[in-house]
């Protein structure tokens, strides 16, 4: 069993994380959240709605144009995320997009800081287009995000879990690569260092924006390592799931599938992050060609595009199936009076 990330994940992430340093100094992004008021949110400007299958997509109607192309995503990525997870899940969603992130405080009772907010339990999610800056949140991985904590919540059975984990699995899972994230990993590792895990528990849950930025960004990368320990695309983290679905504690869950307590695996991953980090202090001084990078965008890039249409193709199987079964029962009265 390999201690360390698999060499592709580990290649993506330095050189990509590098290209975060080339392009931006320092930058926090509005936090998600996975909490807020019980379900039936009051969103009054999400007014209108698409439908696909189990999925209830609303939204302002001055957002429609970017509301239709996130509502065409939706069936793919969240086939993407129930297959990492735990292969099949109850489908039922409540998404709700609207213009800024106090339109969500509003109607959920969450700070103004949180973009998205996902309900776990009953399957509804807020995204907004605007942060509290005013800035344009990057939706996809937005509502990604989003999406990721519902279904850990169903994949485990709503078993209680640390915060970190859970943003570290919604992480993980908005976005492939994700530069800015890595640059703030990396300048904690050789800065201030990166806190333990109990910390980035009360960070993620704090007011303090770069704490809980640096805090979503070590969560990250620890569910990264997690993932990638054994080096077979997460079978080992989703066992850990289905221990947790099983009624196993989080802490017992780790130990029984990987033969490792979380102390142990949280030394192991804090143990290979200087090296995995190499590369922060040669970009940093500008020692690197931002022409390296170009390649490993474009295999990033395809690699999205293929797992979307996986998603997709294993839905068009699944609504063929459904549409032979529901043919055959209509047919079986007319073969009955033809015998």
């Amino acid at each position: 069993m390999s201690l360390t990330a698999s060499p592709r994940r580990w290649l993506l992430s330095l050189i990509l994380g590098a290209l975060a340093l080339i392009m931006t100094a320092s930058w926090v992004r509005p936090a998600h959240a996975d909490e807020g008021e019980p379900a039936g949110w009051e969103l009054t400007t999400a007014t209108r709605q698409v439908t696909m299958g189990r999925v209830v997509f609303r939204f302002d109607p001055s957002l429609e144009y970017e509301a239709m192309q996130l509502a065409a995503y939706v069936p793919a990525w969240w086939s993407e995320i129930e297959q990492a997870l735990a292969g099949d899940l109850e489908d039922n969603l409540t998404i709700s997009y609207v213009t800024h992130s106090g339109r969500i405080a509003e109607g959920t009772g969450m700070p103004r800081w949180a973009a998205g907010v996902a309900h776990s339990e009953s399957g509804e999610i807020v995204i907004a287009q605007h942060a509290p800056d005013g800035s344009r949140t990057d939706l996809d991985s937005l509502l990604r995000h989003e999406l990721a904590h519902v279904a850990l919540h169903r994949a485990t059975d709503g078993q209680p879990l640390p915060r970190w984990f859970h943003e570290g699995i919604a992480e993980s899972f908005g976005n492939g690569v994700d530069l800015l994230r890595s640059q703030t990993l990396a300048g904690a590792i050789f800065g201030p260092g990166v806190p333990p895990l109990e910390q980035l528990e009360d960070n993620i849950r704090g007011t303090d924006a770069i704490a809980a930025t640096v805090g979503y960004a070590a969560a990250r990368d620890f569910v990264n390592y997690l993932r990638d320990r054994d080096d077979s695309d997460g079978a080992q983290l989703r066992q850990v799931l289905v221990e947790l679905g099983h009624g196993r504690s989080f802490d017992a869950a780790l130990v029984k599938v990987y033969g490792r307590t979380l102390n142990d695996l949280d030394a192991e991953w804090r143990s290979g992050l200087t090296g995995r980090f190499s590369w922060f202090p040669v970009v940093s001084s500008g020692g690197l060609p931002l022409a390296v990078l170009s390649p490993m965008i474009a295999v990033a890039a395809i690699r999205r595009r293929r797992i979307l249409r996986e998603g997709w193709d294993r839905l068009a199987r699944e609504d063929a199936f459904e549409r032979d079964e529901i043919n055959a029962l209509l047919l079986q009265p007319v073969l009955a009076r033809a015998h």
